[in-house]
Protein backbone atom coordinates (compact mmCIF):
# COMPACT_ATOMS: atom_id res chain seq x y z
CA UNK A 1 0.00 0.00 0.00
CA UNK A 2 1.55 3.06 -0.74
CA UNK A 3 0.03 6.47 -0.03
CA UNK A 4 0.27 9.47 -2.32
CA UNK A 5 3.26 8.77 -4.36
CA UNK A 6 5.63 7.81 -1.48
CA UNK A 7 6.64 4.48 -1.39
CA UNK A 8 6.17 3.02 1.76
CA UNK A 9 6.34 -0.64 3.80
CA UNK A 10 3.23 -1.37 5.32
CA UNK A 11 2.64 -3.71 8.51
CA UNK A 12 -0.86 -5.09 9.73
CA UNK A 13 -0.48 -7.29 12.56
CA UNK A 14 -2.88 -8.42 15.51
CA UNK A 15 -2.25 -6.88 19.45
CA UNK A 16 -0.41 -8.45 21.23
CA UNK A 17 2.88 -9.34 22.77
CA UNK A 18 4.58 -9.78 19.77
CA UNK A 19 3.36 -7.24 17.93
CA UNK A 20 5.89 -4.08 19.20
CA UNK A 21 8.46 -7.16 17.88
CA UNK A 22 7.23 -7.29 14.66
CA UNK A 23 6.49 -3.47 14.18
CA UNK A 24 10.95 -2.61 15.52
CA UNK A 25 11.80 -5.13 12.53
CA UNK A 26 9.92 -2.93 9.93
CA UNK A 27 10.98 0.11 11.49
CA UNK A 28 14.55 -0.58 11.68
CA UNK A 29 14.69 -2.05 7.99
CA UNK A 30 13.19 1.35 6.56
CA UNK A 31 15.48 3.56 8.85
CA UNK A 32 18.74 1.14 7.76
CA UNK A 33 17.99 2.12 3.85
CA UNK A 34 17.81 5.75 5.00
CA UNK A 35 20.83 5.61 7.09
CA UNK A 36 19.59 7.35 10.14
CA UNK A 37 21.79 7.12 13.40
CA UNK A 38 21.11 4.76 16.01
CA UNK A 39 20.38 7.31 18.29
CA UNK A 40 17.39 8.61 15.73
CA UNK A 41 16.22 4.90 15.49
CA UNK A 42 15.76 4.62 19.14
CA UNK A 43 13.87 7.77 19.53
CA UNK A 44 11.65 6.33 16.86
CA UNK A 45 11.14 3.23 18.56
CA UNK A 46 10.49 4.46 21.97
CA UNK A 47 7.82 6.73 20.56
CA UNK A 48 6.41 3.89 18.77
CA UNK A 49 6.85 2.20 22.53
CA UNK A 50 5.27 4.97 24.46
CA UNK A 51 2.11 4.50 22.15
CA UNK A 52 1.43 1.03 22.78
CA UNK A 53 2.37 1.24 26.50
CA UNK A 54 -1.10 2.16 27.42
CA UNK A 55 -3.07 0.43 24.48
CA UNK A 56 -5.31 -2.95 25.32
CA UNK A 57 -3.23 -5.69 23.98
CA UNK A 58 -6.31 -7.57 22.19
CA UNK A 59 -8.86 -6.78 20.00
CA UNK A 60 -8.04 -5.69 16.69
CA UNK A 61 -4.80 -4.59 14.30
CA UNK A 62 -2.15 -2.44 14.50
CA UNK A 63 -1.46 -0.58 11.09
CA UNK A 64 1.82 0.56 10.81
CA UNK A 65 3.19 2.27 7.46
CA UNK A 66 6.78 3.61 7.06
CA UNK A 67 8.23 5.66 5.00
CA UNK A 68 11.15 7.57 3.76
CA UNK A 69 11.33 11.49 3.46
CA UNK A 70 13.64 13.92 1.76
CA UNK A 71 15.72 13.90 5.00
CA UNK A 72 14.58 11.28 7.49
CA UNK A 73 11.65 8.85 8.36
CA UNK A 74 7.82 9.10 8.63
CA UNK A 75 5.77 6.93 10.02
CA UNK A 76 2.44 6.23 10.55
CA UNK A 77 1.22 4.17 13.89
CA UNK A 78 -3.04 3.12 13.14
CA UNK A 79 -5.49 1.33 14.75
CA UNK A 80 -5.35 2.85 18.31
CA UNK A 81 -7.86 2.41 20.48
CA UNK A 82 -7.02 4.16 23.78
CA UNK A 83 -9.07 7.25 24.04
CA UNK A 84 -6.84 8.62 27.12
CA UNK A 85 -3.86 8.81 24.90
CA UNK A 86 -5.63 10.31 22.22
CA UNK A 87 -6.90 12.91 24.48
CA UNK A 88 -3.82 13.69 26.01
CA UNK A 89 -2.18 13.85 22.23
CA UNK A 90 -4.84 16.63 21.15
CA UNK A 91 -4.83 18.78 24.51
CA UNK A 92 -3.94 21.83 23.96
CA UNK A 93 -3.31 22.70 28.04
CA UNK A 94 -1.25 20.37 30.43
CA UNK A 95 -1.79 16.66 30.95
CA UNK A 96 -4.49 15.46 33.76
CA UNK A 97 -3.99 11.69 34.46
CA UNK A 98 -6.58 9.45 34.10
CA UNK A 99 -7.80 6.09 34.40
CA UNK A 100 -7.14 5.41 30.59
CA UNK A 101 -4.20 7.46 30.64
CA UNK A 102 -1.18 7.44 33.59
CA UNK A 103 1.06 8.74 31.02
CA UNK A 104 1.83 12.00 29.61
CA UNK A 105 2.62 10.71 26.37
CA UNK A 106 3.02 14.30 24.48
CA UNK A 107 6.01 15.08 26.96
CA UNK A 108 7.41 11.59 26.01
CA UNK A 109 7.05 11.83 22.72
CA UNK A 110 7.32 15.95 21.91
CA UNK A 111 11.57 15.11 22.23
CA UNK A 112 11.68 11.85 20.36
CA UNK A 113 10.43 13.14 17.06
CA UNK A 114 10.14 16.14 15.10
CA UNK A 115 6.63 16.26 14.78
CA UNK A 116 3.34 14.39 14.87
CA UNK A 117 -0.44 14.50 14.46
CA UNK A 118 -3.31 12.40 15.23
CA UNK A 119 -5.88 11.32 12.75
CA UNK A 120 -9.34 9.37 13.16
CA UNK A 121 -9.27 6.07 11.37
CA UNK A 122 -12.09 3.76 10.51
CA UNK A 123 -14.55 2.30 13.68
CA UNK A 124 -13.42 4.31 16.64
CA UNK A 125 -9.75 4.03 15.88
CA UNK A 126 -7.06 6.75 15.36
CA UNK A 127 -3.30 6.72 14.03
CA UNK A 128 -0.46 9.04 14.95
CA UNK A 129 1.72 9.84 12.42
CA UNK A 130 5.18 10.83 13.47
CA UNK A 131 8.82 12.17 11.50
CA UNK A 132 12.02 12.12 12.67
CA UNK A 133 14.63 14.09 10.52
CA UNK A 134 17.95 13.14 9.73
Amino acid sequence: MACDSRESVVLRTRKGARALSLLRVVISGTASRRNLLMEQLDDIELAVETLLAEEPQTGGDLVLEVWSTGNGLALSLGGLVNSGVKAALLAPGSFTPSERCLLDVRMLIEPLVDRYSVSEGPQGTFSVEMEKRA
